[in-house]
């Protein structure tokens, strides 16, 4: 099977070979952008399970201009933009690097730190440095923490990301805005 339309048919027949498709190309995608959302790889598998429970439940029905990818990711970040809500405190990230893979890429800590060096006290900076990106991420709310990941780590453009999250591509800016003010803002003395 290929094309979303044809998946979305298959799953909406509850065809195993459809729902097989999807999960092969998106779990990994899926638990990874949920790992930086909450920080927690246990978590984030939950999210996925749900995520791909809801897909079977609640099969999407897509427009001609939707990606059955940006169905799957909308389910998943409001699933875990409903888990941090429900959370009594900002929970705390254990790690925004990606388990090494073919769905792995660059953490944004890494982004912002640099590449790797042998001298200990560059590497001590960059480490300090990639906890204190992780620190600033994990305290922001969830409303702008969710463009942010999109953006920066998932490197999804304006357009999906609005879908994503069901906003107007100007609120993607505004939130990414106010996002990377925050963190500018947190991240003065690594700067």
């Amino acid at each position: 099977m290929s094309g979303d339309h044809e998946l979305v048919k298959g799953i909406a027949a509850r065809e195993p070979e459809a729902f097989h498709e999807v999960m092969e190309h998106t779990a990994g995608r899926v638990v990874n952008l949920a790992v930086r959302f909450l920080g927690n790889r246990a978590d984030a598998e939950e999210i996925a399970q749900e995520t791909f429970l809801r897909l079977y439940q609640h099969p999407p029905r897509l427009d001609p201009s939707s990606k059955l990818f940006t169905w799957v990711y909308r389910v998943a970040v409001n699933l875990c933009m409903d888990r941090l809500r429900k959370q009594s405190r900002t929970p705390p990230m254990d790690s925004l690097d990606l388990p090494s893979g073919p769905e792995s890429d660059e953490p944004l800590a890494g982004k912002i730190a640099g590449p790797v060096s042998r001298n200990p006290r560059e590497t001590a900076a960059r480490t300090e440095t990639a906890e204190a990106v992780r620190r600033a991420v994990a305290s922001l709310p969830a409303e702008l923490r969710a463009p942010l990941v999109l953006s920066a780590l998932e490197e999804l453009p304006h357009a999906e990301i609005a879908q994503i999250l069901e906003i107007s591509p100007k609120a993607v800016e505004r939130r990414l805005s106010r996002a990377r003010a925050l963190l500018k803002q947190r991240l003065q003395p690594y700067l």
